[in-house]
């Protein structure tokens, strides 16, 4: 079954001369429960895509329907509830609030949605993730592995049906990248979840069950 389908996608962004074909028809299904590895070089166009399966950016041709949504038929505010209920994002560089605890940073999309934390969720997910020692410390006071655990168990505690990694182990060194992606890829199992990630990193990228190249907007 799958609980991602793409159609058509185009996107343009520019005009004239400084016009640039980000997504050229990309045609794309995934299955639900497995990994999937978008590779490509930079300007590729795989960061475009990844923000139009999360609701981010919107297409300028084509759909894209995520867990029985279609998201060209939503409204800007159906949309935020879209991404917090049904996606959770993981970055490169973290975007953990610095004034935030970590416990805090975690809780951070459940206080935007007025949601109460599921207790029992959030020492299973801070446990799998190695954090329960570190849940009153900021940011800053974690390693880059510590800060990206931290970003993961964000990602994870509204329970959504897909997880979006964009370039989740590109500001690490190869040895805690991969056993971040280790995590990743350990949470998206234990919880049945979707992972979507895009990266450079072929090494990276082989850890994935299918990998997707795109080069010059297009699936290759």
């Amino acid at each position: 079954m799958d609980i991602v389908t793409v159609q058509n996608l185009k996107k343009t962004f520019g005009k004239g001369a400084n016009k640039v074909e980000a997504l050229r028809g990309i045609d794309l299904s995934v299955e639900k429960g497995s990994f999937t590895a978008i590779i490509g070089a930079s300007g590729s166009g795989k960061t475009t895509l990844l923000n139009m399966i999360g609701g981010m950016d919107v297409p300028d041709e084509g759909e894209v329907t995520v867990d029985g949504v279609r998201l060209s038929g939503l409204k800007e505010r159906e949309l935020a509830v879209f991404r917090r209920s049904k996606v959770g994002f993981v970055y490169q560089n973290f975007n953990l609030v610095p004034t935030l605890t970590v416990r805090e940073n975690i809780l951070f999309p459940l206080s935007l949605a007025g949601s109460a934390p599921d207790t029992a969720f959030f020492d299973e997910v801070t446990s799998l993730l190695r954090l329960k020692d570190r849940l009153d410390r900021y940011p800053h006071e974690l390693s880059g592995g510590g800060q990206q655990r931290a970003a993961i168990a964000r990602a994870l505690i509204a329970k959504p049906s897909i997880l979006l990694a964009d370039e989740p182990t590109g500001s690490l060194d190869s040895k805690t990248g991969q056993n971040v992606l280790g995590l990743l890829k350990l949470s998206a199992e234990t919880y049945r979840q979707t992972l979507i990630m895009i990266t450079h990193n072929l090494e990276i990228a082989q850890m994935a069950g299918r990998v997707v190249r795109i080069e010059d907007g297009k699936i290759v």
